[in-house]
């Protein structure tokens, strides 16, 4: 009971004091003490400010530098969500470019049925080089059509067709040859295929450097006059009577994402007897 009774006179102490003190204040009489309390106190807490500030700052510091990592994560995302649109417009771009010089080399060769098609894959080995696209015997491909670039280059030829895609081994395949001639000259001869190249071995005639190779319908294997490349280098000497031409083509195939199928001509390697 006595310890009840000394806590109610504490409780009612401490009240009596606070009201005092709040009164006191709004007189102004506690302002002398509040002054000389604050220039005691002023250097202390001046001296602890001036201890804690370095950590403050340190800490200050970390928090700034989280928000700028965040910032850069956040930067760094859409820099490369951007660089990603960037990539799919350019290579949307250039399939339509390809597209547009597809549908300009069918109007100004009316004469043969060609079909635009996309390449799905490239398969390349060390004397290989494949191209798979997006046309099968579903939309008229057969073997043995010949494939062109959208400029109107010899590409290579079908040599597996499925119902929705299509295998076409390329010029520059080991296994590639095409009987060839030069463009205006009665020079002719075979272009084949080196597995990174296309070589032209002169079988008669003359030729020199920028001369053009076309395809010379020998054979039945492709129409003829062709584009197949134009002549880079002359190897052997002058006494060699079956010199071997490297050929560059005007096509950059590891680029290339449109091809055009002659479905109107089949080559007479592929053809099927009844």
């Amino acid at each position: 009971m006595l310890i009840f009774s000394r806590y109610i006179y504490w409780t009612v102490g401490m009240i009596v004091l606070a009201v005092v003190l709040a009164i006191g204040g709004r007189a102004g009489i506690l302002d002398p003490v509040q002054d000389t309390f604050l220039r005691i106190t002023g250097p202390m807490e001046e001296g602890v400010s001036s201890t804690f500030r370095p950590v403050s700052n340190f800490l200050r510091n970390i928090r700034d530098l989280d928000r700028l990592e965040m910032e850069n994560r956040r930067l760094l995302g859409e820099n490369e969500t951007l660089r990603n649109e960037n990539a799919s417009l350019r290579g949307d771009s250039d399939r339509l470019k390809e597209i547009e010089e597809a549908l300009g080399y069918v109007t100004n060769d009316p004469s043969a049925e060609q079909l635009t098609a996309g390449v799905l894959s490239r398969i390349q080995g060390p004397l290989t080089r494949e191209l798979r696209i997006d046309r099968g015997t579903d939309h008229g491909v057969a073997e043995g059509n010949p494939v062109l670039s959208v400029r109107g280059t010899l590409l290579g030829t079908v040599t597996e067709a499925l119902p929705r895609s299509s295998f076409v081994r390329l010029l520059t395949d080991s296994r590639s040859s095409v009987a060839a001639q030069v463009l205006g000259s009665p020079a002719d001869g075979i272009a084949r295929g080196d597995g990174g190249g296309v070589s032209f071995e002169l079988v008669e005639g003359d030729l020199n450097i920028g001369d053009v190779v076309v395809s010379s319908g020998l054979g039945g294997a492709y129409p003829s006059d062709i584009p197949i490349g134009e002549v880079t280098a002359i190897l052997g000497d002058s006494q060699d009577p079956f010199p071997t031409v490297r050929l560059q083509t005007t096509v950059r195939i590891s680029t290339t994402r449109t091809v055009l199928v002659m479905i109107s001509f089949t080559s007479s390697r592929f053809e099927v007897e009844d």
